[in-house]
């Protein structure tokens, strides 16, 4: 179906936004799979810089006419302290996948939805169900699965991605009342530049120039984080959020085939099925938002 003003642009399907969702989740795990494929020979200080390095370079060619306008926008504080928070999270995933099989990372990571929702109580004063609440604890025993706390195959690593969902619970729960006025753009830029200045503080302490190919490697990296960000603004711009949001787990399905393909991991059982836990409960409460 066309627009019925050829200045508009065609109104989109919402099987054009699912697509895109699934395009920006398959990015989002290709740039962590380049990221584990330089972790050990790049210190993490130097994979966070590069990565807002090239993407400010990239997004301030895109946004030149409006940096001014940006720079200034409305409620720029909260959109610093949201913008330190996601260089926490970036930190801590990029850390993560370099401890540990990505589909575990991932999978742990993923508990963010159920914190998100409970952070909404105590932030934004929203009301939750029962029903919610029971969702968020047999979610948390989905990680409690996977993690399997009190075994002896219980390893620390895995609090680092549980603590990038929490951070990225904090700031996602931040974005909710900043969207409301400033517009996603805005939002990714200026996230872009706080997350740039302060790996900048850090990255001369741990410096260590990268050989060619992980250079090649960190690039493929930001650009593949800037697409997936990208995409993300898109998918949410052409349909309702509790339409594309549930595609965002198929980052598992991703994660496990680019894991065993690049590195020759096979996720456990444990994994799967707490994976699968920890899905069915941000689904339910997904779902439920949406009623």
């Amino acid at each position: 179906m066309t627009s019925p003003n050829p200045a508009l642009p065609r109104p989109r399907s919402r099987i054009e936004a699912i697509g895109i969702m699934c395009f920006a989740s398959l990015c989002f795990i290709a740039m962590h799979t380049f990221i584990k494929s330089v972790r050990g020979d790049v210190p993490i200080a130097v994979i966070l810089w590069s990565q807002y390095a090239f993407q400010f370079v990239l997004l301030s060619a895109l946004f030149a006419p409006r940096i001014a306008r940006m720079a200034t926008s409305p409620m720029l504080g909260l959109q610093v302290l949201r913008g330190l928070m996601l260089a926490l999270t970036i930190c801590a995933m990029f850390v993560a996948v370099g401890l540990m099989q990505l589909a575990d990372a991932i999978a742990i990571a993923f508990v963010a939805p159920l914190l998100i929702t409970a952070l909404s109580v105590i932030i934004l004063k929203e009301k939750v169900s029962p029903g919610h609440w029971v969702a968020i604890v047999i979610g948390f025993g989905g990680v409690l699965v996977i993690i399997q706390p009190g075994s002896g195959l219980f390893n620390w690593t895995a609090l680092v991605p549980l603590s990038a969902a929490v951070s990225v619970a904090i700031y996602q729960t931040m974005t909710r009342p900043i969207s409301q006025s400033v517009g996603p753009t805005t939002i990714l830029y200026n996230a872009t530049w706080v997350g740039l200045i302060a790996s900048s503080i850090a990255v001369p302490f741990f410096w260590i120039t990268p050989s060619a190919e992980a250079i090649v490697f960190l690039m493929a990296a930001a650009g593949l984080g800037a697409m997936a960000h990208f995409c993300l603004i898109k998918a949410y711009q052409w349909a309702p959020a509790s339409v594309v949001a549930p595609f965002a787990y198929v980052e598992l399905i991703y994660a496990s085939v680019l894991g065993f393909a690049a590195f020759g991991d096979i996720p456990d059982l444990p994994t799967v099925f707490g994976g699968f836990i920890i899905a069915a409960s941000g689904l339910y409460l997904m779902r439920r938002r949406s009623a």
